[in-house]
Parts: C-alpha cells; sequence; structure tokens
C-alpha cells in the first residue's frame, strides 16, 4: 500500500474532480475517482482512500432532492444484495494480488461508456422478474464495487430498464452505493486496513469531495449536460488506456 502522505495531493485534485462530475449527473464518484487514483497507486490504496468521500457524497446525493424515503422503500433489497457483495469484493481485493483489477477497473469503465450499445440486447426479463433481477443487479455491482469501487454500471442497466424516474434512480443507486461503501469500510476494519490515521486523512478528501459535488450541482443547473457528458467520456476514454498500459507494465 502506498504511504498516504506520498499520494494525498493527487487525491485532493481527484475527489474534487470527481465529486464535480457526481453533483453534475448525480452519480459517477467512484468511476472517476478510483482510476485517476490507481494510475499514481495501487487498487487497493484508490479503494481506501476514496470510502469516507464516497460515503459522504452518497449520502448527500441520497438525501437531496425530496422523495427520498420512497426510494428507499421500494429498492432497499437491492441495496442490501449490494451489501453482500460488496463484502465478498472487498475480501477478494484484500487476499489477491491487485494488479489485475487495474485491468478489470478498465473493463468495467468500458462497460459504461458503451452502455448505450446494449440497448440491442433483450433485457425485457428484468422487468418480468425485478425482483430477482434486482439481486442479481445488487450482487454484481457490489462484487465490482468491492473490488474495483465501480458497480455503478451493472446498478445502471437494472434501474434504465425499469425505466425509474431520474430522481428515483438516483436516490436508488446513491442508497446503494451507501450501503456497499459502509460494508467496505467494516470489512477493511475488520481487517485492520481502515484505521484511526486513514480516517483521519480521509476527512481532507471528503471536504474537496463536497466542494466539487456542491460546484457540480451548480454546473448542471447552467452547462449544457451534453457537452459535459462528452468531456466526461472522453477522459474516462483516456483513463482506461492509461490502466491498461500500467496493467501491462507491472506484470
Amino acid at each position: 500500500m502506498t504511504p498516504v502522505p506520498e499520494i494525498l495531493p493527487l487525491a485532493l485534485g481527484v475527489c474534487l474532480a470527481a465529486g464535480l462530475v457526481h453533483g453534475a449527473f448525480g452519480l459517477g464518484f467512484p468511476l472517476v475517482a478510483t482510476p485517476m487514483l490507481a494510475l499514481g497507486t495501487d487498487m487497493r490504496t484508490a479503494v481506501l482512500l476514496t470510502l469516507v468521500p464516497n460515503l459522504g457524497v452518497n449520502l448527500w446525493s441520497l438525501v437531496r432532492g425530496g422523495g427520498w424515503r420512497e426510494s428507499v422503500a421500494r429498492y432497499w433489497p437491492v441495496a442490501l444484495w449490494m451489501l453482500l457483495g460488496s463484502a465478498v469484493g472487498t475480501l477478494l481485493l484484500v487476499v489477491m494480488d491487485p494488479n489485475p483489477f487495474r485491468l478489470l477497473l478498465a473493463a468495467t469503465v468500458v462497460l459504461y461508456l458503451l452502455s448505450h450499445r446494449l440497448e440491442r440486447v433483450d433485457w425485457s426479463r428484468i422487468r418480468r422478474h425485478p425482483a430477482g433481477s434486482g439481486a442479481w443487479a445488487g450482487f454484481i455491482g457490489g462484487v465490482l464495487g468491492g473490488t474495483v469501487n465501480v458497480g455503478g454500471p451493472v446498478l445502471m442497466i437494472y434501474f434504465l430498464e425499469l425505466r425509474v424516474a431520474p430522481l428515483v434512480l438516483v436516490h436508488a443507486i446513491n442508497l446503494c452505493f451507501l450501503l456497499g461503501k459502509g460494508t467496505q469500510a467494516a470489512t477493511f476494519a475488520a481487517l485492520g486496513l481502515f484505521d484511526l490515521a486513514l480516517l483521519e486523512a480521509s476527512l481532507p478528501l471528503l471536504i474537496a469531495a463536497l466542494a466539487g459535488l456542491r460546484a457540480g450541482m451548480w454546473i448542471r443547473e447552467r452547462v449544457d449536460a451534453s457537452t459535459y457528458r462528452g468531456w466526461l467520456r472522453g477522459l474516462l476514454w483516456l483513463l482506461c488506456g492509461l490502466l491498461v498500459v500500467q496493467f501491462i507494465r507491472d506484470l
């Protein structure tokens, strides 16, 4: 694991940028923060440093906008499955070599970037069996969240196929992330990897993430979302390429 002081300046900038993206779109903090941090450190350190900022951003996004209690009451089973998957994924991250998770992270981000092409696939089973599909989506999303910090693409496919309202989608996904990241933090703590020193180091990152989140919410109300989304997609494609290069370099 990379010493925290060495990576802290980079982590502050990354959390600020990732919070801004999350504020602009209602989700996306780990999708941006994890690959950017993984370029300067190992995957395990990247996940650990983003835990507290992730929790803060998810909690704020969940309760903002009203109607979140109804979303929680409806979709809590999916979040519980994500809780279980997150525990499994976190254990995999701890016991395995973290370098291959760079490649898994790149593949997960590519899944997100190409998710619009999955419309050609027949996803009607999700609507016919929402409970069973929700269990699989939550568990797989949790495993990906535990290993590479990015379970969003799987959950987005599930909730978009159910055709839920945009605000409900944001509430539901952030609820799942909140439970998943909470489970991950508890698992790391039980294994002795998440201690008071790391928590203290995470507090400035939380402040940076929340500042970025607020700025992103301001931008969302004033800037053309399609233009901003194009910039984000370009950045993510670049990060995917760099992650693959680093994976090959560290073999």
